[in-house]
């Protein structure tokens, strides 16, 4: 039983001390832990429970002050153990919506930054947002138009009604004919495959089918070779920059060197969210559980948004380790939700 009530009386503290310092920005003290409680622990029970949890690693105590605050391990604690369930407020709520309204008048460039927009503005932190990858959806249709200077325009349509048009350069010309063949090779065999996996199908089929048929499917290779190419230049939004700029924990100097270079750079978090696509759900990444050394002073939350069932893009928030994750799960979760009955309903 006392052990069951210690654990009990060390997580009340711990999830004060987190929650204090997450609104706080400073090093949460026991006589602040006690008034939070309303003084149900004496300050000396406080002081050893605080001890307790410095010596288990969930909590630092900065040489400057004698409060305390949390580590990685701290909040990755409190995420998956203490953090409660929240609600956006009504008025959220209203924003979201208000912020789509137009959505059938919009494109997709402008739905796309309205949301980083949003996600920014809503968690006071970074919104970011990568666009519909293509390759993650089903081959419906292709066509390939010569346009002259040995250029081709590509027309890909996936089962999802994303389209993309694409304008191939090649070292030689390629004849109406011989178009049309590679066109009614994709459409014929292919429809129904990932656009992903097309391209793995030909260079198998490039290397093992007979001489008969061997340029087609090199044309054909040659032809999504160019395209992925194109295709892997990632669409990429970041919005609210200055809003963690702003944050105490960037008035070093050296931390805010490294986030401007982050933030400019863009290639490492899109390979972080990149890989969270391969997995569903709300995924949480604290500070030095990201992936990439630039990351590690950061937390980055993020979603899959999909598209007929299918995951092609994902959106999320980026902030120092100091970040209110309830309410921003329940934000990302909601954008999440709306934007994809607006791309449902555009159909994109």
């Amino acid at each position: 039983m006392q052990v069951v009530d210690l654990k009990s009386r060390k997580e009340k503290i711990l999830g004060t001390i987190i929650e204090t310092y997450i609104k706080e920005a400073k090093p949460v003290g026991s006589r602040t832990i006690a008034r939070k409680l309303r003084f149900k622990y004496s300050p000396a029970t406080i002081r050893n429970i605080m001890a307790d949890l410095e010596e288990e690693g969930y909590i630092t105590h900065p040489y400057t002050s004698a409060g305390r605050v949390p580590t990685n391990k701290g909040y990755r604690y409190y995420v998956d153990n203490l953090m409660p369930q929240e609600e956006l407020t009504p008025q959220e709520k209203r924003e979201i919506m208000r912020e789509y309204a137009n959505f059938k008048m919009e494109d997709l460039s402008t739905i796309m930054e309205k949301t980083g927009r949003l996600l920014a503005r809503l968690s006071e932190e970074a919104g970011i947002v990568v666009y519909p990858r293509i390759e993650r959806s089903k081959l419906k249709h292709i066509e390939l138009i010569d346009i002259g200077n040995n250029c081709v325009l590509m027309v890909l349509v996936t089962n999802s009604g994303l389209v993309k048009n694409l304008i191939l350069r090649f070292p030689q010309s390629y004849s109406r004919s011989q178009l049309e063949k590679i066109s009614n090779l994709f459409n014929f065999e292919l429809e129904g495959t990932y656009v992903s996996e097309i391209y793995r199908y030909l260079l198998q089929k490039k290397l093992t089918e007979d001489f008969s048929i061997y340029n087609l499917f090199k044309d054909a290779f040659s032809i999504l070779e160019e395209a992925f190419k194109q295709l892997e230049e990632e669409r990429f939004c970041f919005e609210g920059a200055t809003q963690i700029i702003s944050k105490p924990e960037f008035e070093n100097r050296e931390a805010l060197a490294k986030l401007l270079h982050l933030i400019e750079e863009k290639r490492t978090i899109l390979e972080i969210i990149s890989q969270d696509m391969e997995e569903e759900g709300i995924k949480i990444h604290i500070g030095e559980e990201n992936p990439f050394e630039e990351v590690k002073y950061l937390s980055i939350i993020t979603a899959n948004y999909h598209i007929e069932k299918n995951a092609v893009g994902a959106l999320g928030i980026i902030g120092p380790t100091r970040m209110a994750y309830a309410h921003i799960l329940s934000i990302v979760k909601n954008v999440k939700e709306i934007l994809e009955k607006v791309l449902q309903e555009k159909g994109i």
